[in-house]
């Protein structure tokens, strides 16, 4: 599962001509076996979560590593009292991939793109690429180039 969406993203940070690298490693399911398994720290890895907003809006919500997403701020954001993280079934309904895997290309799946400041503290960062075992490092700015992300502060 998520072998497409890992040749869709080498395909669109190929054509956005930005220096990437891909790692396969043995499969990590969170944010702390993902920073083991790519030997760098919690922080510099890039959580994706799909969070439900109201009864059918969905946004793809990048969090740093060692960070967790502050639901409260995070309402305030998207203007909405009804906010929660998308099941496991929404999750592979609308990405295509397992939790754990998600990747940060919101654009691939018709999706707002809302990313922790705190991600921006990095000068590279690491995250899935749709499958459990594939990641991807590059320059923290190169992928907010990319993503042409909504910044925002709502971490813990």
């Amino acid at each position: 599962m998520g072998t497409e969406q890992t040749e869709q993203i080498t395909e669109l940070l190929n054509n956005a001509h930005v220096k990437y690298k891909v790692m396969m490693h043995k499969p990590v399911y969170t944010s702390e076996e993902a920073a083991g398994v790519r030997k760098i720290p919690l922080k510099a890895g890039v959580k994706s979560l799909i969070f439900k907003i109201n009864l059918d809006e969905f946004k793809l919500v990048l969090v740093r590593g060692d960070k967790k997403a502050d639901v409260g701020k995070l309402k305030i954001i998207v203007n909405s009292k009804n906010i929660r993280l998308a099941s496991p079934e929404e999750v592979l309904r609308i990405s295509g991939c397992e939790i754990g895997s998600v990747h940060p290309f919101g654009m691939l799946m018709g999706l707002e793109i809302i990313m922790d400041k705190s991600i921006l503290e990095n000068e590279s960062v690491d995250f899935n690429i749709g499958q459990h075992t594939h990641s991807a490092e590059m320059k923290a700015l190169d992928l907010v180039k990319i993503l042409k992300p909504r910044i925002e502060e709502f971490t813990l």
